[in-house]
């Protein structure tokens, strides 16, 4: 009989055991448990702070779809305009050579097969020249006509170079061809004839 109370008594230590044991997994898994619980609970706010990331960024895109429509729009009206100030330029310079193309007309059309004739033809001319100089100073055209000057490359071409006893040398002895300029700008270089060094 004693052995068998002993027996009943290992048994039910060996039960207690195993009780504590599953007691101690059943703790464990709450706790695992309880962290799936916990990360459920942050992901709403990480969620809302993403929401917010992404309406900033879909206004700051509409932003900058915006100012490229501005700047493409700035740019179409710029183009216009200038192209508006371009033609009417044209139309100012036309408007003002018109009257020229008059005279050269008329002067075409006179009989040089007199002396009359010639002379009017010469005087037609003549003024057809002032009036085509007058458009010049209209628009601010200077005419570079550079005699005796000295050469400068900036505004001068030589055509040639010459010895010569009465001009200094560097010096310009004959302008073939006058040259012009509008303000500071060269349209074009007087084309001239230079006196070269006197090795004599």
């Amino acid at each position: 009989m004693v052995r068998g109370i002993v027996m009943n008594d290992k048994n039910k230590n060996v039960d207690n055991g195993a009780d504590d044991q599953n007691e101690e997994l059943d703790s464990v898994n709450t706790d695992e448990e309880l962290d799936p619980v916990n990360t459920n609970k942050e992901l709403p706010d990480q969620t809302s702070e993403v929401d917010e990331l992404k309406k900033l960024a879909d206004e700051n895109w509409e932003k900058v779809l915006r100012l490229q429509a501005e700047l493409d729009n700035l740019r179409k009206r710029t183009l216009k305009d200038i192209e508006s100030a371009s033609k009417g330029s044209i139309e100012r310079v036309f408007q003002e050579i018109l009257p020229i193309m008059d005279s050269f007309e008329l002067g075409v059309k006179v009989d040089t097969s007199t002396k009359e004739g010639v002379e009017t033809f010469i005087e037609g001319q003549t003024a057809t020249f002032k009036l085509f100089q007058s458009v010049l100073d209209k628009f601010l055209i200077e005419t570079i006509n550079p005699e005796n000057m000295k050469y400068d490359p900036e505004l001068h071409e030589v055509i040639s170079m010459q010895d010569s006893d009465e001009i200094e040398s560097g010096y310009i002895i004959e302008v073939i061809q006058k040259g012009y300029r509008l303000k500071n700008r060269l349209l074009r270089p007087a084309r001239v004839i230079v006196s070269s060094e006197n090795k004599s």
